[in-house]
């Protein structure tokens, strides 16, 4: 009876090959058909673990893979001459920006907070490049729910939001003038306030000369009767009958 042969040595040539090329474990400088090039783990042919990609358009990603997307913690970096800028470190999930993390913008704007499918999404911070700061809801990269926006010159719209515009119930505080706005906003726009001095309305920069005139109101001759008066303003119609 003849002896069995070993199949692992009737291997075609090709097939060695095939098998040399599978990718588990770490390895290093392999390239893709886009010319991307990745340093680290693999396992079963997919990028899993721990590795560095720096893509065609040579932006630098460092952190973790799962499933050949990046998943887990890790650092994105844009290039700038000779030197990589951070663009966003921290969470990642299937190949997306997703959890919290700080996100840096080609205009200089900061953003630190929550994001979903690499968008602002949840609660955050965000400095803009001319100054002003907003804290609060985002949605879809949006500005909507709740949040405080405090403007370049110093006032701020403490209230509701919607895509990204002053929107529902809230307070403008115009602190260079001393006075504190609060009502109801559509669309930025602001469609029904009161409008009131702020105690602390004389440390403020310019301070408007006299304080907001006391609501005043006017009998039926249109002669102007003061809503600090007593129940009969001197006249023959008394307040309580004017304000019915």
């Amino acid at each position: 009876m003849p002896f069995l042969k070993d199949k692992s040595k009737l291997q075609s040539k090709s097939a060695k090959l095939i098998h040399l090329s599978n990718k588990n474990g770490l390895r290093k400088s392999v390239y893709n058909i886009w010319n991307d090039r990745y340093i680290g783990e693999w396992k079963d042919n997919v990028k899993e673990g721990t590795g560095v990609c720096l893509t065609r358009t040579r932006r630098l990603y460092e952190g973790y893979w799962k499933n050949d997307l990046r998943d887990g913690f890790g650092v994105l970096c844009w290039p700038k001459g000779n030197i990589f800028i951070l663009e966003y470190q921290g969470e990642w999930r299937k190949g997306f920006q997703c959890g919290f993390g700080q996100k840096h913008y080609s205009d200089e704007g900061y953003y630190l907070g929550h994001l979903k499918r690499s968008k602002r999404h949840g609660h955050g911070q965000m400095w803009y490049p001319d100054g002003g700061y907003y804290i609060g809801d985002w949605r879809n990269d949006f500005r909507q729910g709740a949040g405080m926006w405090v403007r370049p010159d110093g006032n701020r719209y403490e209230g509701s939001w919607y895509l990204d515009l002053k929107h529902g119930k809230g307070r403008f505080f115009h602190l260079a003038t001393g006075q504190m706005q609060e009502g109801t906003w559509e669309m930025d726009i602001c469609v029904n306030s009161d409008l009131v001095d702020i105690p602390y309305r004389q440390c403020s920069s310019i301070p408007t000369p006299y304080p907001i005139p006391e609501i005043m109101l006017q009998d039926l001759d249109g002669r102007k009767l003061s809503a600090a008066d007593e129940n009969t303003c001197g006249h023959s119609v008394t307040c309580e009958q004017i304000c019915k």
